[in-house]
């Protein structure tokens, strides 16, 4: 569990965490020198139930907040320290706000140098931390009286600390880890420091430094000062990594799991403003925005008003000055560019906004179903609201959350699945019936074939055109639509050939039956035969739809029963070997590569086969292959 310092400059923060954990945080000589922290500091101390308990410590002078806010990121508990001799300062409530802002869902108030005060002072000092406390969330928060000198209250305050029990967090998340320190191991190289944000970190991973997109590779780990060989969320490392140069890592990066290579310079978000807020927010103002252990000037579009008073919650768009590492429901503070206040806190809502229509209604409204706190509802509140398909490998990421825990979300409200080119997506029933019942409404009344563009303009509000294919996939999957050649159908009859169709097939189909695995393109055929390229299109269109006849590409038809051998032969050589590769695919058929590459792609878009791509752990060759996906495309029908 991690426990952060907050409150005013020369309070007692340090001298505190020295106390319950016998570590000196000041480190730095410019620390020792001026008696005042200046960076971050960390300490250990063994808690309850053998749980090590990790100790941030803040600097509180007002020109550190940036700081502040980088040590706030990712602590369980704060701990806010109050002289009894000063009482409530600026830094006091800043730092209050901060925790607050950034989520923080529990604090305990020390007041220290009670020895410099008398009674009729400490009563006065209750009363004014109370009042401050009922404008927070942290009205029930425990208040300790502490002297750094004389040790009263010490005891009672390391006692209630570590004892604190912390609710169980997600675990089935992938890797993030904000560095907020970087130095040089002798002997061993880049070293970073950092709280754990999600998923867990063990030798020889291989993560990326983000946003850069730096691979690297972990060599050894540190977690409250001793070598472990994993770590988890929750806690503190000290992480040695290879692959990297130390000028290339620097406080403010995130550590991330290979999922997670998102660079964001753009994003949608919820906002609120304390109701002691020093100024209103505008639209279209440039502010400080604080994120992990970065921050970056961002201008700030809002969405549903045009400006943001103190007490007001608002929906904004952030363009970024540069990039940054960031997910679903990660929580920001906004400063302005003097950076002498904090202004607002935020929660990041989706990190891919459109490019137009930011400030419909409709936009808005999805923006509001992303506000909650429960991944599995939000997804669920995303798939029954959208207007189109939606990607559960895109979510998956943008919200840092487990397919399968996202998967299991989306049947819980009967979304329906759609598998289309290796990616899973999920539509909400309603929406693929209104679909299916605009497309086969027109094709009652329009012509018996249309293209995709055609289709597509029936469907408002408009489909990104991605998404429009994988709905159009479903519905030929569902035999709702018929694909063929290029254009889509509702029902494959009334295809047949005519008398000369027929006698042109029969002829067609013997030359590519002669020709076996290797079928001339279209253009060739029809030099050969003398017939019109143009007819011979009419002819092959209708055999497609009459299952005759499969297209693979670049031209180039095969027969069925052809393509058909050709998977048999593929599963033959997944049996024997649990892969397929392009060069044994190439061996058996006795064809050219080109050729191959485009028989197996069409078997990968049938959903014959899966592609898998994977590297070695030195990253130096890739495994490209295939494996069977569902026989029962071709077989056990």
């Amino acid at each position: 569990m991690i426990i952060g310092t907050a409150g005013h400059i020369d309070h007692g923060k340090t001298s505190l965490v020295k106390l319950l954990t016998g570590v000196d945080t000041d480190r730095l000589p410019e620390e020792k020198k001026r008696g005042i922290t200046i960076d971050l500091g960390f300490a250990y101390a063994p808690g309850t139930n053998n749980e090590i308990l990790g100790f941030v410590d803040v600097p509180g002078h007002e020109k550190f907040v940036h700081t502040m806010v980088a040590g706030a990121i990712g602590i369980d508990h704060g701990l806010l320290v109050i002289a009894a001799d000063d009482g409530i300062m600026p830094q006091t409530i800043e730092h209050l706000r901060i925790l607050e802002l950034l989520g923080v869902n529990n604090i305990c108030v020390a007041v220290s140098k009670i020895d410099r005060v008398d009674q009729h002072r400490l009563d006065y000092i209750d009363l004014e931390i109370l009042n401050l406390l009922t404008q927070t969330r942290y009205q029930t928060a425990p208040i300790f009286k502490v002297s750094n000198i004389t040790n009263e209250g010490i005891e009672d305050l390391k006692k209630y600390l570590f004892n604190i029990t912390v609710p169980v967090k997600n675990q089935n998340q992938f890797f993030r880890l904000a560095i907020d320190r970087v130095f040089i191991s002798k002997g061993m190289g880049a070293t970073i420091t950092g709280a754990i944000h999600a998923g867990n970190i063990q030798l020889g991973d291989q993560l990326v430094l983000m946003p850069e997109g730096i691979p690297v590779k972990v060599r050894s780990i540190h977690a409250q000062n001793q070598a472990v060989e994993s770590a988890t969320l929750g806690s503190r490392c000290g992480i040695v990594l290879t692959g990297v140069d130390f000028d290339q890592v620097q406080r403010g990066q995130w550590l991330v799991g290979k999922e997670l290579t998102q660079a964001v310079d753009c994003f949608d978000a919820w906002i609120e403003m304390p109701i002691d807020a020093k100024q209103r927010i505008r639209d279209g103002e440039i502010l400080l925005l604080h994120h992990g252990t970065d921050y970056t000037s961002a201008r700030t579009i809002l969405l549903n008003q045009k400006e943001v008073l103190p007490g007001e919650t608002a929906l904004v768009q952030f363009v970024l000055q540069k990039k940054l590492s960031i997910c679903w429901s990660d929580r920001f503070i906004l400063r302005d560019m003097s950076a002498r206040y904090s202004l607002a806190g935020g929660k990041v809502l989706d990190i891919s906004p459109p490019n137009r229509g930011r400030k419909k209604s409709e936009r808005l409204d999805f923006l509001n179903t992303l506000i909650g706190e429960s991944p599995s509802h939000v997804m669920q509140d995303i798939i029954a609201y959208s207007q189109s398909p939606v990607s559960l490998d895109i979510w998956s990421r943008a919200m840092n959350q487990s397919p399968l825990m996202l998967k299991d979300a989306a049947r819980l409200i009967g979304g329906h699945e759609i598998i289309f080119r290796q990616e899973v997506f999920y539509i909400n029933r309603q929406l693929l019936e209104k679909t299916q019942n605009t497309i086969v409404n027109f094709f009652q009344s329009n012509d018996q074939v249309a293209g995709i563009d055609q289709l597509r303009s029936l469907i408002k509000p408009k489909i990104d055109l991605k998404l429009f294919k994988v709905l159009l996939a479903e519905l030929v999957a569902i035999k709702k639509l018929f694909f063929i050649g290029s254009k889509y159908a509702i029902s494959n009859q009334g295809l047949v050939f005519t008398d000369q169709e027929q006698i042109i097939w029969d002829k067609v189909v013997l030359i590519l039956n002669r020709e076996q695995f290797n079928p001339s393109p279209i253009r060739n055929i029809a030099l050969e035969t003398g017939i019109a390229e143009a007819l011979l299109q009419s002819v092959f269109f209708k055999a497609i739809a009459q299952e005759l006849l499969v297209y693979v590409g670049n031209h180039v038809y095969y027969p069925f029963h052809t393509i058909k051998k050709i998977a048999e032969i593929t599963q033959n050589i997944f049996e024997e070997t649990q892969q397929i590769t392009v060069i044994e695919l190439k061996n058996r058929l006795q064809i050219g590569r080109n050729r191959v590459v485009l028989v197996i792609e069409t078997f990968d878009k049938m959903g014959f086969t899966y592609r898998i791509i994977r590297k070695d752990s030195n990253n130096t060759q890739v495994n490209d292959y295939r494996i069977i996906k569902n026989k029962k495309i071709f077989f056990e029908k």
